[in-house]
């Protein structure tokens, strides 16, 4: 600049000028002195001016007038710069905000097609989420009617485990009122883990509903900003300049994770929509065929009672013939028992005669206490005796044991004729009791 080529003369000037002449004017005050203010004893203060050359005031002249004309050719070319960039901006300022216009408008295009299609999903995952509530309120209700199935299945084995002896026992009956708890406990099971499944279905759709829900919110409130934004102007009222209006924000998405999201919301409904449709079936299937099996099961079951009653009663029947016959022989050998006591005391006259005799005839004198025939045959008659009491004797102690036999069986066989009566009544009081299944209905 001027400056810099001025400072250039100045100091060539001061060096070339400075060996030639140089004249120290001295100036002194009207007492003598020019002091610094301390008095007349004060000390003189010296000035010393630098003198310039002809060539330097020429020199600096022509810097000067050059510089002038390079700097208005500069001016020049910098105001034909601006036109030109004012013009370039004009058009580009316009062209942006055309441009962005566009993209507002294209971007409203697309955000109103997401909207209508969360709209739809929306209200077909609405549709769904009360059809599954519907089956899933079928399935809680034969759930809970299976309480009476298993409740008279469990009162069956109870009044059943009151029979006693030998009729407490695990015949074809128990079975399968066992397995019928069994299949009635695998039933709720069954139909627990669906109603489980639907309750965890329903949730999952309701979570998607409401994520959709969400977007759908997201989305309507960025068309009303877009809309609004879409409208503004150069004329528009409410425009200013805002402070870091163009700042990105954190949580700030690419486009594509835009159209992800909303993908994502509707690909998962249309997903939990068709498990949920296949959980319906499954929910249809399960109620269906847990009741064909709680109705075949009770029917084994039945059937099973039927053919105990019948075995009991022929068992009672066959007892009750059998306690006839007995009685009648009880009677006959109590007879018999008479008459063997009776053959008893019939030998013991005959026994003490022939003793009375052998010890009668023990008195005979000397000589004549001979061993003769009668003796031997005293001696024999006795010993026959003797063998036919003990032979009625111990033909009466077997019949009498035969008739303690007799009388045993006979209490064993009343006790026993009593106990299959108790025991019929308990499987008829059983069979009256499962008619009231007749009246529970599967169908739901």
């Amino acid at each position: 600049g001027i400056n810099a080529e001025y400072g250039e003369v100045s100091k060539m000037s001061a060096t070339t000028y400075a060996n030639k002449n140089a004249t120290c004017v001295s100036m002194t005050s009207t007492s003598g002195d020019y002091k610094t203010g301390n008095g007349p004893t004060g000390s003189y203060l010296n000035k010393t001016s630098t003198v310039f050359a002809p060539n330097d005031w020429h020199n600096s002249n022509a810097i000067m007038s050059t510089t002038a004309v390079r700097q208005q050719n500069g001016s020049l070319e910098i105001r034909q710069a601006a036109r030109q960039l004012r013009n370039d901006t004009d058009s580009l300022t316009d062209w942006g905000q055309h441009d962005n216009t566009t993209r507002l408008l294209d971007r409203m295009q697309d955000t109103t097609a997401w909207k209508e299609k969360l709209e739809q999903t929306i209200t077909d995952t609405d549709v769904e989420i009360a059809l599954l509530t519907n089956h899933k309120e079928r399935c809680e209700t034969a759930l809970q009617n299976m309480n009476t199935p298993f409740e008279v299945a469990q009162e069956n084995l109870s009044t059943r485990s009151i029979r006693v002896s030998i009729d407490l026992v695990d015949d074809e009956v128990s079975q399968e009122l066992n397995r019928e708890v069994e299949v009635i406990n695998g039933i709720k099971e069954k139909l627990k883990q669906k109603v489980n499944e639907a309750f965890q279905q329903v949730c999952a759709l309701q979570d998607a509903y409401n994520a959709m829900c969400d977007d759908l919110a997201d989305k309507m409130h960025s068309l009303d900003v877009d809309q609004q934004c879409h409208g503004l102007n150069n004329q528009s009222a409410n425009i200013g300049f805002h402070k870091n209006a163009t700042r990105i924000a954190k949580d700030i998405v690419l486009p594509d994770a835009w159209d992800s999201h909303s993908n994502y919301n509707t690909q998962r409904a249309n997903s939990e929509i068709r498990a949920s449709t296949a959980l319906r079936e499954m929910i249809n299937n399960t109620i269906e065929q847990t009741a064909n099996d709680l109705e075949a099961q009770r029917l084994r079951t039945e059937y099973a009672f039927r053919k105990r009653i019948h075995e009991v009663q022929m068992a009672k029947d066959e007892l009750e013939w059998q306690q006839r016959n007995t009685k009648r022989e009880i009677d006959v050998l109590m007879d018999d028992i008479r008459g063997l006591k009776q053959a008893i005391a019939d030998k013991n006259k005959p026994l003490e005669v022939a003793e009375t005799r052998s010890e009668n005839r023990t008195y005979r004198p000397r000589v004549e206490l001979c061993r003769d025939a009668p003796h031997d045959g005293l001696i024999e008659e006795k010993n026959v005796l003797q063998k036919t009491v003990s032979s009625l004797v111990d033909k009466h102690n077997t019949a009498d044991d035969a008739l303690n036999q007799l009388k045993q069986t006979i209490n064993r066989i009343d006790e026993d004729i009593a106990i299959k009566s108790d025991s019929l009544e308990l499987d008829e009081t059983c069979m009256t009791k499962r008619q009231k299944l007749l009246l529970v209905s599967h169908k739901v």
